[in-house]
């Protein structure tokens, strides 16, 4: 599972997907809260038009999952999974 959020630069995130598969796994599950989404998807896109082209979406899971600001006031934020596949037919 590689968890994507918004304090490291895009390129951290796909180096990290394209390590995870270089390393023998045929997928994997990019996991994004709130403002990160935007990223998780540009993560992905980056994936499939410069670095590894036979990689597809096998399955989106969108929910939701409260968490406590450090006020102590619970926020709900939304969550993105995507599970990518390598070697994915449409």
């Amino acid at each position: 599972m590689v968890i994507v959020g918004k304090s490291k630069p895009l390129l951290n995130y796909v180096t990290a997907c394209i390590t995870i598969f270089n390393q023998g796994e045929r997928c994997l599950v990019l996991r994004a809260r709130g403002e990160a989404i935007n990223i998780a998807i540009e993560v992905f896109q980056l994936l499939k038009s410069k670095f590894i082209g036979d990689v597809g979406i096998s399955k989106l899971v969108i929910d939701g999952e409260t968490v406590t600001t450090r006020q102590g006031k619970p926020l709900n934020l939304p969550v993105l999974e995507i599970t990518l596949n390598r070697d994915f037919v449409k």
